[in-house]
């Protein structure tokens, strides 16, 4: 038995009335949307399109007059025993007289005339016996947090090429430096006395392995060294215990480097700092800016008169404090740093030669394989790592480092100062060139260290070349070619490379 519902026209008739109603109830609910979608996207752009407030940088006020320490006040703090514990320990220290807020607009600034004087040639002594330099980084503080975990340290170590004796040989020479520092907290002496390169040395060893203030073994050799950096350049107007010799230009300028990256650390790693760090450091940029020739280059005793000394050694040096100091976010008073280092690249151009190396001077004066490691280095730190210069620098290095260098006593393949400034290029390029340079440098380096963390001696001098007397090299050259060494072996995790051509490398984001 089947039941039908039979349809009459009236039924019918209903039905299409209801489905035309549902269909216009739709096609208005459909509109409505739209309408609604719509109104949400003008709102949005108008709110988008609201200008927002300039940014405002605050600066202190000019300082009291008459009131200024004769030694920074050290405020040493208290190890931490967790991360949390690590958040409250801070000390603010301020000298301003109150805070005025101004706006900080961006300025363009015009790249510098490459039409520079060309220089007379006075002296042939290299201060740092016939060296080079390094590279170029940008700040991240996430990576550099995890820089600074030992696990995150040695997986960098192997995808780059190091093995675990590497981070051991580090922490050998970190411990026989410790048991070098003078008691004022410096290190060095001799003669000539080059404390504040010396201590600058060793500190940027000491913060490369993430050594701070609060770290358990090392920590208060950080502090006392910093302090007494510090502590001079509240004296003086240049880092330098002699600051009327020839060589203060490195002295100076290699001591401001480590400042730069102390204060750089402090500050991105939210731990206590020293009291008048900054304003040292400040002080120590503006003399360098203030130091540089109109060709682009230093010169000794920071001379600017004309026909000065310049040359690509002392360059090095102070563009490698320049970059520590912008990566730092340090603000000079003297000028741009960006500027400067502009101005530093077309220098270091006017050093290079067809065949890949660099001279002493510009306009091939004194070419030198040891110099092709400082000009590469010095455009890849001034962001021009790119040029034609730095990649036949490269290649030269690529074509000349085919077996290991022989680490002993007046043999040029030794040159500490060379592979110092090479082996960091080499790092920021990546690829072939950092394999062959990896492949010569380390197994060197480590066998060079003896069982009580130090380095052999290679026949290769600290400040002032082959004229320093025999007091002064034994004064300086052990903690020079040591902190030499360590940063060498460092460089795994101090730098990583700015072109990512190799397996594993990051892409343009090197740290301190």
């Amino acid at each position: 038995m089947s039941l039908h519902i039979e349809s009459t026209e009236e039924v019918l008739a209903e039905l299409k009335r209801q489905r035309a109603k549902s269909l216009a109830a739709a096609i208005s609910v459909s509109f409505l949307g739209v309408a609604l979608m719509g109104l949400l996207l003008y709102l949005v752009n108008i709110i988008t399109a609201i200008p927002e407030e300039p940014a405002v940088t605050v600066y202190p006020m000019e300082e009291r007059r008459g009131e200024d320490p004769i030694k920074p006040e050290i405020t040493r703090p208290q190890r931490p025993s967790s991360p949390h514990q690590k958040s409250e320990v801070r000390i603010v220290v301020s000298t301003a007289t109150t805070d005025v807020p101004i706006n900080n607009p961006e300025i363009d600034v015009e790249i510098p005339s490459d039409t520079f004087s060309e220089g007379l040639e006075f002296g042939d002594n290299i201060g740092f016996n016939n060296g080079k330099g390094p590279g170029g980084y940008e700040p991240d503080d996430i990576t550099l947090s995890k820089r600074c975990d030992l696990n995150d340290r040695m997986k960098r170590i192997t995808e780059n090429g190091g093995t675990p004796q590497c981070e051991e040989a580090v922490v050998k020479s970190l411990r026989w430096l410790q048991k070098q520092q003078n008691k004022d907290g410096s290190w060095g002496g001799g003669g000539q006395n080059y404390k504040c390169s010396m201590t600058g040395l060793a500190l940027l060893a000491y913060l490369a392995h993430c050594e701070t203030p609060l770290s358990e073994e090392f920590g208060d050799s950080v502090l006392k060294g910093i302090s007494f950096l510090v502590d001079q350049g509240m004296k003086v107007p240049v880092l330098s215990l002699v600051p009327q010799m020839n060589e203060v230009s490195y002295d100076h300028a290699i001591a401001t480097y480590a400042l730069c990256e102390a204060y750089a650390f402090c500050k991105q790693m939210d731990i206590p700092s020293i009291s008048n760090l900054e304003r040292v450091t400040v002080k120590a940029v503006d003399r360098i800016l203030d130091g540089q020739n109109n060709n682009g280059g230093w010169a000794y005793n920071y001379n600017t008169r004309a026909g000065a000394h310049t040359d690509l050694s002392v360059t090095g040096w102070n563009v490698q404090a320049l970059k520590a100091a912008q990566h730092g976010g340090i603000k000079p008073t003297k000028g741009e740093i960006r500027t400067a280092l502009r101005k530093a690249a077309m220098y270091c151009r006017k050093t290079a030669m067809p065949d890949g190396l660099f001279s002493y001077q510009e306009n091939g004066k004194e070419p030198r394989p040891s110099l092709v490691g400082v000009g590469v280095l010095s455009l890849q730190m001034c962001g021009s790592g790119s040029d034609s210069a730095a990649r036949k620098g490269l290649d030269w290095m690529l074509k000349s480092t085919n077996k290991p260098f022989n680490w002993k006593a007046n043999n040029t393949t030794s040159n500490l100062y060379q592979h110092y400034y090479g082996v960091q290029a080499a790092m920021n390029r990546g690829g072939d060139v950092w394999t062959a340079y990896n492949r010569a440098f380390r197994d060197a380096t480590l066998g060079a260290q003896a069982s009580d963390g130090s380095f052999a001696p290679n026949g290769f001098g600290g400040p002032g070349g082959n004229v320093q007397t025999s007091q002064n090299r034994h004064a300086n050259d052990r903690i020079y070619r040591q902190c030499l060494a360590t940063l060498m072996l460092e460089v795994y995790y101090r730098f990583l490379p700015g072109t990512g051509e190799g397996a594993g490398m990051a892409f343009n984001r090197p740290v301190l």
